[in-house]
């Protein structure tokens, strides 16, 4: 069960987050979960620690947040460690939807009165405090819903074999991250409509499609900004939707294919051994660098 309390929206810098962390499970075709023998993708392990814990001792350790919320099974809900941040009363549990999306759609409504919400996801071990400050700190401005963007440009010159999904704009490429705010009631509505294209999330122009053929048309030839996409989704939904740009080329990095988690404990056996970050991390010159859009 999920306690309730009375901000309903976001007031001031002084409003902490409520952050819900989405773990359910992709299924039993998800390729992480199931060459790692593991029921839940979260489970997997990072360097020794399961990516479902990184991501909560982040969110448990910024001082942005205030509560934090696990998005998952029941299963999962019944592991020790989160067993221990349940009784400590540091984590809840919600059940999920039959999908992310629906899921955060559920995670709307059971915490309306908990607004504002931080969604973030499981499969994001390189989160780290520093993201989280840089985001929530430019949420506040008082838009209704923010989403976390990192430019093509930044993740190509960090991790160039990297292959992650691509939005480009006509003034850039843009690589989602993973990382959410619904700072007001009104939030839920962008939810609702990402329940109906989160089918398409790796296909962008199907993605832009939905904000009519104008918008489409000018996405095909390179003349849509992203700020042009976001005026026209805000109008569409009645709402003030804005993104955030990430200066964090890991931030765009979570782990959803085997090579992704190749790649992230790259990462962090570089960081560990005191090395760049790229130092060690073996491209293949043949590999293309993102996917296609």
């Amino acid at each position: 069960m999920v306690r309730s309390r009375t901000e309903g929206r976001l007031q001031d810098a002084t409003t902490k987050y409520c952050a819900v962390i989405m773990a359910g499970s992709r299924g039993e075709n998800d390729p992480v979960a199931k060459a790692s023998g593991k029921s839940h993708k979260c489970l997997v392990e990072i360097a020794g620690i399961p990516m479902l814990i990184r991501v909560l001792d982040t969110v448990a350790s910024s001082p942005h947040i205030g509560r934090a919320v696990l998005c998952v099974e029941p299963e999962v809900q019944n592991i020790p460690e989160v067993v221990e941040r349940v009784r400590q009363g540091t984590l809840e549990c919600l059940d999920p939807a039959r999908s992310p999306a629906a899921s955060a759609l559920r995670a709307c409504e059971e915490l309306s009165e908990a607004l504002p919400l931080l969604i973030v996801t499981a499969d994001h071990p390189l989160l780290d405090i520093e993201m989280i400050d840089h985001f929530c700190s430019s949420a506040r401005a008082g838009s209704d819903v923010c989403a976390g963007v990192a430019r093509e440009g930044l993740v190509l010159k960090n991790y160039p074999g990297s292959r992650r999904t691509v939005l480009r704009f006509a003034d850039d490429g843009y690589c989602g991250c993973n990382i959410f705010a619904l700072n007001s009631t009104s939030a839920a509505g962008a939810v609702a409509f990402w329940t109906r294209l989160e089918a398409e999330r790796k296909r962008p122009w199907r993605l832009i499609r939905m904000l009519g053929v104008g918008s489409l048309l000018r996405y095909l030839c390179r003349r849509l900004t992203l700020a042009d996409a976001l005026a026209a989704l805000s109008h569409k939904l009645g709402l003030e939707a804005r993104a955030i740009e990430m200066p964090f080329a890991e931030a765009a990095i979570d782990v959803d294919k085997l090579a992704d988690l190749e790649l992230v404990e790259a990462i962090f056996n570089a960081q560990s051994a005191g090395r760049a970050w790229n130092e060690q991390i073996l491209v293949d010159p043949g590999a293309k660098s993102t996917e296609e859009s």
